[in-house]
């Protein structure tokens, strides 16, 4: 069986657990991601209200708590949304929510940043939540997309190979849902939001086979698995002093 969004449910203890192996790999790239994005939005995060569609057991957005004034995740499965609420730092702000992230239950504008992460590849109709992402989104807010690339090498590495030696729960995932950077750009942009920053991630291999789970490192190519960062018009990116569009102000003005 290929996507099969029922394991999420059945290994919903395993999501923190250091020993456990289904989420080995997932742990290891939420590292990466939230690496990418202290890169991309920095102090700024201590401004932000941020909705994760999909957040799973929260292992992008628990930590992040740390950092954001106030995080909302939104997921379908229970127990997934328990490990989350288990996991979310003393003293930090947070809501865990059952909902159906192709329709969260938040009034639109109430976000500052909100996360697709390891999620739009799962979907039949990813470009309903970039559009639900976008309706969340205050303008100058920020959208971050981490997904994986249509291509061979994604097919390869991503559900050959990965699952073929133990990197990933078998079923995870279905080749035909990745998507191509410039098709999420296309469903972004219908959204009304405009690309700031992409970044592809490839695996560290030596470090993958040390820990039997999937380490990244960032890669200028797109052709395995990539981040992306939108901002909500009509607020524009502006370049810093390399010519490079960062998303800076949009979250500084409260």
């Amino acid at each position: 069986m290929r996507n099969d969004l029922t394991l999420y449910e059945r290994h919903a203890a395993e999501w923190w657990d250091p020993r456990a192996r289904a989420f080995a790999s997932l742990r290891r790239t939420k590292e990466f991601q939230r690496a990418q994005l202290g890169r991309w939005l920095g102090p700024e995060l201590a401004e932000a209200l941020v909705v994760e569609l999909g957040c799973g057991g929260g292992l992008l957005l628990c930590p992040l708590a740390l950092h954001a004034r106030a995080v909302v995740g939104i997921d379908l499965s229970l127990g997934s949304l328990a490990a989350a609420r288990d996991h979310l730092p003393p003293g930090r702000r947070g809501l865990f929510a059952r909902g159906d992230a192709l329709a969260p239950p938040l009034a639109g504008a109430c976000a500052d940043v909100v996360l697709i992460s390891d999620v739009l590849e799962h979907v039949r109709e990813p470009a309903r939540m970039v559009a639900e992402a976008g309706r969340l989104l205050r303008p100058g807010g920020l959208l971050y997309v981490f997904t994986l690339n249509r291509t061979w090498r994604a097919r390869l590495l991503a559900v050959h190979l990965a699952k073929g030696i133990g990197l990933v729960p078998r079923g995870t995932h279905d080749p035909a849902l990745f998507l191509r950077p410039q098709e999420v750009r296309a469903m972004a942009q219908q959204a009304g939001l405009l690309p700031v920053h992409a970044e592809g991630a490839a695996p560290r291999l030596l470090d993958t086979l040390r820990s039997w789970a999937i380490a990244l490192r960032p890669a200028r190519a797109l052709a395995v698995s990539y981040g992306m960062l939108f901002v909500k018009g009509p607020c524009p990116p502006v370049p810093d002093e390399h010519g490079n569009a960062v998303a800076g102000p949009p979250l500084s003005r409260r």
